[in-house]
């Protein structure tokens, strides 16, 4: 008898079906992985299991009986929890405070509740919490001190205090240091063989590998293989994903070392965000010719500000930026793109693209050249052509209706930035998330693409959340530490615990000597 099983479960929102007749089964005490590209239909799966959607059709059996969740309230009611991929907590509040947040202990007088709290009962319950589970948390402390991925345990604390025997994870290591990734992983182990049962949702084919048990991939909407550990790989899962073999990690080796030869510098630079608190505390680096300069660290920790300033989306407050010897402080976007830097924004969607705009007009955004607009008119078909001309090259797949970008996939819709800025022939590119919520056939592309952009003599200002993209990708890495590069690296003689180490603050014993 499975603990979970989900029988011919179907979602639709109008037209569209997100989970076609799916068919799952998850057994106690394992750690399921479910994997599969953006917009696959995990978390949709995940959330009719948590009762935030209802299903179109289908059943839902706890234990061999059908259930019907209306609410997160009833699916706890039935022993399954979800930690959210972004966290629900109130950052003046303390950890005790934040896990208790709707279940509050009240004092009694005699057999009677009263309406008052009873704060020593609640501190003794969570002490005992974290101490039961071995977590690294002191109970007292204020949310806003804590390191994300402490944000992490308390919001797993908060579904364990509430007896969940089902834990739902929702991409949990995407903002976390490898050592809390590492932390986190040994703690699901412990978490199932206490009796917990845990389903793990992610795009981390390596993670899925360490961690699970069994593992299902979507594509889709639709369940098209599930497998043991054991009698898979990473590669044959990646293939299920995406339909194809591709290749899981692109490699800048082999290329042209970078001149000595210094393009971009950023000096001293200090911003502001809109609520007027510094974010940026003197960040400074130099980008050379035929280099991919890598930024990593933690989200959070002024990397999208900067990367604003950089972009002309930003004022900064202090500090200077200029390309081949010539000032472009504080310029704007289209003065950028006229000193040849090529911009792929960590949104695509919020300032690359206009989802309502068809494709030719996303094609040629900012780039309005004479071979497309004359006089301030725009020649249609020789729009279409050129956009044409971009999907052979950069392998970009449309439908047969051919019509605006919120019809594509985000892997295509990255592909049409990518393909617009690397045809206007710059010489600097600056790239932020360039494969967030990227499929992984998708990213294998984009990955090779700036490596062949690199190897062309170009250089590449790369800012990224994963760690092994910017690892495997760039020549030299500066670890972004609360608004400021506290460290460069060699990314090929350093480890990624190091890197780690430094991604929380921490300069290790084997670079010290180099400080």
């Amino acid at each position: 008898m499975s603990l979970i099983r989900v029988v011919d479960l179907t979602k639709k929102f109008g037209e569209f079906t997100a989970n076609d007749h799916i068919n799952l089964t998850v057994e106690k005490q394992e750690i399921k992985g479910i994997v599969g590209e953006n917009g696959a239909g995990k978390s949709t799966l995940m959330n009719m299991l948590y009762g935030m959607l209802q299903p179109t059709s289908g059943k839902i059996c706890i234990n061999d009986e059908e259930v019907k969740f209306n609410s997160p309230q009833d699916a706890m009611a039935h022993g399954i929890g979800m930690v959210h991929q972004h966290f629900k907590q109130v950052p003046s509040l303390t950890v005790y405070e934040n896990i208790l947040l709707g279940a509050e202990v009240t004092k009694k007088c005699g057999s009677i509740k009263t309406p008052f709290i009873d704060t020593k009962e609640e501190i003794a319950r969570i002490r005992a919490l974290i101490e039961t589970y071995h977590f690294q948390l002191d109970p007292m402390e204020t949310v806003a001190n804590l390191s994300v991925g402490q944000c992490q345990q308390v919001e797993i604390l908060k579904m364990l205090y509430r007896n969940v025997d089902i834990l739902i994870l929702d991409e949990p290591t995407a903002v976390l240091t490898p050592q809390e990734v590492d932390w986190l992983m040994e703690n699901l182990k412990s978490l199932a063989k206490s009796g917990k049962t845990i389903i793990l949702i992610t795009h981390k084919l390596r993670e899925v590998m360490a961690v699970c048990d069994s593992i299902a991939v979507i594509r889709h909407g639709v369940v098209v293989g599930e497998t043991r550990k054991a009698d898979t790989s990473e590669k044959e899962l990646a293939q299920m994903m995406v339909g194809r073999d591709v290749v899981l990690t692109v490699s800048n080796e082999g290329g042209q070392a970078p001149s000595d030869d210094v393009i971009y510098r950023v000096d001293n630079v200090h911003a502001v965000n809109e609520a007027g608190a510094e974010v940026l505390h003197g960040v400074s680096f130099r980008v050379k010719k035929g280099e991919i300069y890598g930024i990593a660290g933690v989200e959070g920790n002024g990397q999208s500000e900067l990367v604003r300033i950089l972009t002309g989306m930003l004022l900064l407050k202090e500090g200077h930026v200029s390309i081949n010897g010539e000032d472009i402080t504080n310029s704007w976007p289209h003065e950028l793109r006229q000193k040849k830097i090529g911009i792929i924004p960590e949104d695509r969607y919020r300032d690359g693209l206009c989802r309502d705009m068809s494709l030719d007009d996303n094609a040629v955004a900012g780039y309005f050249t004479e071979d497309v607009c004359r006089r301030g008119i725009l020649n249609r078909k020789a729009m279409h052509k050129k956009f044409m001309g971009q999907v052979d090259k950069y392998d970009i797949r449309i439908s047969d209706e051919y019509g605006n970008v919120s019809q594509l996939s985000g892997g295509n819709a990255q592909k049409v930035i990518i393909a617009r800025e690397f045809e206007s022939c710059p010489t600097m590119l600056i790239a932020s998330q360039p494969t967030r919520g990227v499929d992984v056939g998708s990213i294998e592309y984009i990955h090779q693409s700036l490596i062949d952009f690199r190897n062309a003599g170009n250089s590449v200002l790369l800012v990224s959340s994963e760690l092994t993209e910017i690892m495997s990708l760039s020549d030299r890495v500066g670890v972004m530490y609360k608004g400021n590069i506290i460290f460069e690296v060699d990314p090929k003689t350093t480890s990624v615990a190091d890197i780690g180490l430094l991604m929380a603050g921490t300069v290790p014993e084997s670079l010290r000597d180099k400080a």
